[in-house]
């Protein structure tokens, strides 16, 4: 089965009311000879059944404060399509719909052909993060982060790293970006592209993610949890990285 076509879905997380960002992906779309499939994002505060993955007092107790309506929002609107990759059987790319998208995405489309099936999953913009080259395909260089990317713009996606997302997001206590960053908990590598094929478009403000706005204060019993958990996250990524900084470098994906 090939790894990507012309026909590769595309989809776009939207909310019904983002009628401006619509029209921008829609405009991009034209101009790069793609179709992109909307998906209707779930609004964070209307009620849905998979808030129930929220887990508060352990979200709380590691980042001192509870979730925004925008990122559980964000969170459902990607389990949903992690779903529906792994239903398909087909990779996909996911997209947010406030970025600017660079014109040589529809190479990557065609190279994504040259990816071996291990690589399942990587971010399609590029972050200023630690990170070193991991593999070549085609005209494109995937790093691996050494550190959290951040952010989920845009990704590639195939059913097998779906299926580790899904498997291990039984409770929801960091935002999904983060969570897609936890090689060591569900084994999907922290990759991505660099140069990246998708950046923030900064005439829209974030209504999923809520990455703007004023974050509420934390106690100081609070702060030293989340400070605390910070620096296990630190030691977790430092351990998982060990065996990747010795790795030999290839000029093409193994």
């Amino acid at each position: 089965m090939p790894r990507s076509t012309s026909e590769l879905p595309i989809y776009v997380i939207n909310l019904p009311a983002s009628a401006d960002r619509r029209v921008s992906m829609e405009r991009q779309a034209a101009a790069l000879g793609l179709r992109f499939r909307f998906f209707e994002a779930v609004n964070g505060r209307q009620p849905h059944p998979l808030f129930g993955h929220v887990a508060e007092k352990k979200r709380l107790l590691r980042k001192g404060r509870p979730f925004r309506p925008g990122e559980i929002g964000c969170w459902a609107s990607h389990y949903l399509l992690w779903q529906r990759c792994l239903e398909s059987g087909e990779p996909m790319l996911v997209l947010e719909d406030d970025i600017a998208i660079d014109p040589r995405l529809p190479g990557l489309l065609a190279e994504l052909r040259q990816l071996p099936p291990q690589v399942g999953y990587f971010r399609l913009h590029a972050a200023d993060r630690p990170s070193e080259p991991w593999c070549r395909f085609g005209d494109f260089v995937l790093h691996r982060y050494w550190r959290s990317p951040l952010c989920t713009f845009g990704y590639y996606l195939a059913p097998a790293a779906a299926e580790r997302f899904l498997r291990h997001a039984d409770e929801w206590v960091v935002a999904v970006d983060d969570y897609m960053d936890l090689a060591w908990l569900h084994g999907v590598e922290c990759l991505g592209l660099k140069p990246g094929l998708v950046s923030s478009d900064e005439s829209f403000e974030s209504i999923i993610q809520a990455r703007t706005g004023v974050k509420e204060p934390v106690g100081p019993w609070r702060w030293l949890a989340r400070e605390s958990y910070r620096l296990k996250l630190d030691v977790r990524w430092f351990l998982h990285n060990l065996p990747g900084r010795f790795r030999t470098r290839a000029a093409s994906c193994p």
